[in-house]
C-alpha cells in the first residue's frame, strides 16, 4: 500500500514536471514579448525567442528517448565536447564579446550560441559520470582531487572568458552533485572556506576580474554606491519592483520597462519587468512555478533506480536553483548582479533550448526508474 502510494506520487510529480516546465515556457515567452515592446528590434527578437522554444524540444525529445545510462559510456568524448565548446569563442574568427565577456560563438559576423549553455548539460553528465564510480562516498583525498580537477577545468576555462556568472553556475552544478554523491562533510567546510578567500583575492587583486565586475559586487557590499553608475541598475530594477504594488501595472503597461530605465530588462533584469507589470501576484506565481518544477525534480532524484540518475537531476536542480535565486535576488538587492539568466523566461535561444533539453534529461531518469 505504501509502495503503491509512493508510486502514484512520484507519478504525480512527474506530471508536474511538464505542466510546470510548459508553463514556464508560455510565462516567459509572454515576458519577453512585453520586455521587448518598444524596442526596434522587437519582432526580430520575439521571432528568436519562439526559434529557441522551438529547437528546444528537439533536445527535450531525444534525452528523454535515450536511455540516460548510455550517456555514461560516452563520458570521455563528452568531456573533450565540453572543453571544445568553452574555448570555442577563443578561437579566432569563432568569437565574438558581449557584456565584456568573449563567450559567444559567431561566424561570418552571425552570431549562432552561446557555448556555456549547453556546456552545463555536459558537465552534468560527465560529473555525475566521474562521482558514481565512487558509489556514493567521497572520503579520500585523493578521490576528492579526481573529482574536483573535472569540476575546475571547465570553471577555470570559463572564468578566463572571462565569464563570472556562468562559471558560479558550474560551481553550484558541482555542489550539488557532490551533496548527492557522498562528499565528506569537511570538504564542504573547506571549499565554503576557500569560497570566501577567493571571493577576497577577486576583489583585491588587479587582473582576475573586469572593473565592471568588481563594481558589481562592490554595489552588492554598498548599495548606495556609485547610484549614477555601478549601481544604476539595480536602483531602477528596485524602483519597477516596488512600483507594481500587489497586482502590477499590467501587460506591457510599466513605466520603468517601457520607457527604457531598466537595463537589459529582457535578459538580466526580466524579473523586474515581471515585478512591475504583474506585481507580487506575479512573481509569487513565479515562484512558485519553479518550486513545482524543483520538487519533481528532486522526487526524480531520490527516486531514481542508481546514483547516476539521481546525479543527473542534481546537477539541474543545482543549476535551476541557483540561477533562480542569483537572478531574481540580484533584481532587489540580495544577490550581486551577475549576468544570469532567469531559466526559462529571460530571452535567449541558447539557455531556452539547454533548459529544455535539462527536462528531457529528468523525464528520461524517471521513465526509467523501475529498471534493472
Amino acid at each position: 500500500m505504501r509502495e503503491s502510494l509512493a508510486h502514484r506520487v512520484t507519478g504525480r510529480l512527474h506530471v508536474g514536471l511538464a505542466l510546470a516546465s510548459l508553463a514556464l515556457v508560455g510565462f516567459g515567452t509572454l515576458m519577453v514579448w512585453s520586455a521587448t515592446l518598444g524596442m526596434s528590434a522587437h519582432d526580430a527578437m520575439f521571432k528568436r525567442h519562439l526559434v529557441g522554444v522551438a529547437l528546444g524540444i528537439l533536445p527535450l525529445g531525444a534525452l528523454w528517448l535515450v536511455d540516460y545510462q548510455k550517456l555514461k559510456a560516452w563520458t570521455g568524448p563528452l568531456m573533450t565536447l565540453l572543453a571544445l565548446l568553452i574555448i570555442s569563442p577563443r578561437i579566432p574568427g569563432l568569437g565574438a564579446t558581449a557584456k565584456g565577456a568573449t563567450s559567444w560563438l559567431e561566424i561570418f559576423g552571425v552570431r549562432l550560441f552561446q557555448p556555456s549553455e549547453p556546456a552545463k548539460l555536459l558537465f552534468i553528465v560527465v560529473m555525475a559520470a566521474v562521482i558514481a564510480e565512487f558509489g556514493g562516498k567521497i572520503d579520500e583525498p585523493r578521490d576528492v582531487m579526481k573529482v574536483a580537477g573535472y569540476a575546475s577545468l571547465p570553471v577555470v576555462l570559463i572564468l578566463l572568458q572571462p565569464d563570472l556568472g556562468t562559471g558560479m553556475v558550474f560551481v553550484a552544478i558541482a555542489l550539488g552533485m557532490l551533496l548527492v554523491g557522498g562528499l565528506s562533510g569537511r570538504y564542504f567546510a573547506i571549499a565554503a572556506v576557500v569560497g570566501f578567500l577567493l571571493v577576497g583575492a577577486l576583489l583585491a587583486l588587479p587582473g582576475p576580474l573586469e572593473p565592471y565586475q568588481k563594481d558589481r559586487l562592490l554595489v552588492f557590499i554598498d548599495p548606495a554606491r556609485d547610484p549614477k553608475g555601478a549601481g544604476y541598475n539595480l536602483a531602477q530594477s528596485k524602483i519597477a519592483i516596488g512600483s507594481g504594488g500587489l497586482t502590477g501595472k499590467g501587460i506591457g503597461a510599466g513605466t520603468q520597462s517601457n520607457l527604457n530605465f531598466i537595463p537589459e530588462r529582457h535578459t538580466d533584469f526580466i524579473f523586474s519587468v515581471l515585478g512591475e507589470q504583474l506585481g507580487f501576484v506575479g512573481a509569487v506565481t513565479l515562484l512558485g512555478l519553479y518550486l513545482a518544477l524543483l520538487a519533481a525534480a528532486l522526487s526524480i532524484s531520490t527516486s531514481a533506480r542508481d546514483l547516476f540518475g539521481a546525479l543527473l537531476a542534481a546537477g539541474l536542480i543545482g543549476m535551476w536553483l541557483f540561477q533562480i535565486v542569483e537572478n531574481t535576488g540580484m533584481s532587489i538587492g540580495l544577490m550581486p548582479i551577475t549576468g544570469i539568466p532567469l531559466p526559462f523566461m529571460s530571452y535567449g535561444a541558447s539557455a531556452m533550448v539547454t533548459n529544455l533539453g535539462g527536462v528531457g534529461m529528468l523525464l528520461s531518469v524517471w521513465s526509467r526508474r523501475y529498471g534493472t
